[in-house]
């Protein structure tokens, strides 16, 4: 499959030549960081209102970042395409520039 030349692409190419399964649902690790816990549970209750609302979710946990501040760590459950994981992470970003924080990633374990 073609992807666009971006990071979300590399991780979906790597993904593909390691025989990845696109069929199936996943959990899917989403990172931001946030100044303050503040902040990450103001992001965090959202997605939890998401969670309520029917959006298959396995966790949403605040805990101190690695280099400072905290980290919101997202896991939905979701099938693994590049136009999933995109909008996941728009909707991600819209939510963390109303208040002081950044994206740090996403990943999949597969076996």
């Amino acid at each position: 499959m073609e992807y666009p030349d971006d990071a979300n692409g590399d991780v979906f190419r790597r993904l593909e030549e390691d025989n990845f399964d696109f069929s199936l649902e996943y959990p899917v690790d989403f990172f931001a960081v946030y100044e303050t816990e503040r902040e990450a549970d103001i992001v965090a209750k959202q997605f939890a209102s998401d969670w309520k609302a029917g959006q298959k979710f396995k966790n949403i946990e605040i805990r101190p970042g690695e280099n400072g501040g905290m980290e919101l760590e997202l896991v939905p459950i979701m099938q693994v395409t590049y136009e999933n994981i995109s909008n996941f992470e728009v909707k991600l970003a819209e939510r963390t520039a109303k208040v002081n924080g950044y994206l740090d990633g996403w990943g999949v374990l597969h076996g």
